[in-house]
């Protein structure tokens, strides 16, 4: 399994797609739109990929450094519970200090509150609306950890 950063619209970038539209939009009835894909080409997108196949991946936005901020994280449904999401997060938080940055945030489900929370995420303000479902906007101080993988 590796971690890769995904070339906008390749063909891994598209794959990621279909695993976000399946996890994050049909679920809620909705399907990727054009306000999710918005600003994209410059954003970053990383995956767990094992035998041409992402298990998992997500996006980071990088703001005015030291900030960035993670979105659209999915791991495939038969893969969940196996900790490749906080695989995934641990080594993106590595390579984002790699990159200068040295905060990270993030609008949670308040579903996946308890898994953000285990990876050292606190919550900020009240909860809010977003596609039709309840967030938290939750951010993180990066540490450096060099017991973490680093980014293929």
């Amino acid at each position: 399994m590796l971690l890769q950063r995904l070339d906008y619209d390749s063909h891994w970038y598209q794959q990621s797609l279909v695993l976000r539209e399946q996890v994050l939009r049909l679920p809620l009835g909705r399907k990727l739109d054009a306000h999710d894909l918005a600003g994209e080409a410059q954003q970053w997108h990383l995956a767990l990929v094992q035998d041409q196949d992402i298990l998992a991946c997500l996006v980071i936005k990088p703001e005015q450094r030291p900030l960035a901020k993670l979105r659209q994280m999915a791991v495939q449904p038969a893969m969940q519970g196996q900790g490749l999401g906080m695989r995934l997060v641990l080594a993106v938080e590595q390579w984002l200090i790699s990159q200068g940055f040295d905060q990270i945030k993030l609008d949670a489900r308040l579903t996946a509150l308890g898994f953000y929370q285990r990876l050292g995420y606190e919550s900020q303000g009240k909860p809010f609306e977003q596609v039709g479902i309840p967030h938290v906007l939750m951010n993180k101080r990066l540490v450096r950890d060099d017991a973490q993988p680093g980014l293929v």
